[in-house]
């Protein structure tokens, strides 16, 4: 799938639950939702073939849905989060962007 459709997804799940904080949940959801693809950068000059073998790996996986959540979180608090929302506000909504990535490319 490509990126500007994950974000989108990405972005509608914490949009679906937040009434309050509609902009920023929509925004940390865009952006974790075209998180999981960030292991395209894993390359390798001698093997062509690498990234292939990387994608879709553990950043799609079931149980590193929450560990990509945590990630996203600490990213993006630390960015422009944290005047506006409490970490586990920030949290729970990279972890719902992050979620709809593995429904997407499945």
């Amino acid at each position: 799938m490509d990126p500007l459709s994950q974000g989108v997804i990405g972005a509608t799940a914490p949009l679906a639950v937040s009434k309050k904080d509609g902009l920023l949940a929509g925004l940390l959801g865009c952006f974790s939702g075209m998180a999981a693809d960030i292991d395209v950068l894993i390359r390798s000059d001698t093997d062509p073939i690498l990234f292939l073998e990387f994608h879709r790996q553990f950043t799609h996986s079931l149980i590193f849905i929450p560990i990509g959540g945590f990630i996203c979180a600490l990213l993006l608090y630390a960015l422009f989060a944290r005047r506006q929302l409490g970490f586990g506000r920030t949290y729970f909504f990279c972890t719902l962007g992050y979620a709809t990535h593995g429904l997407l490319d499945t």
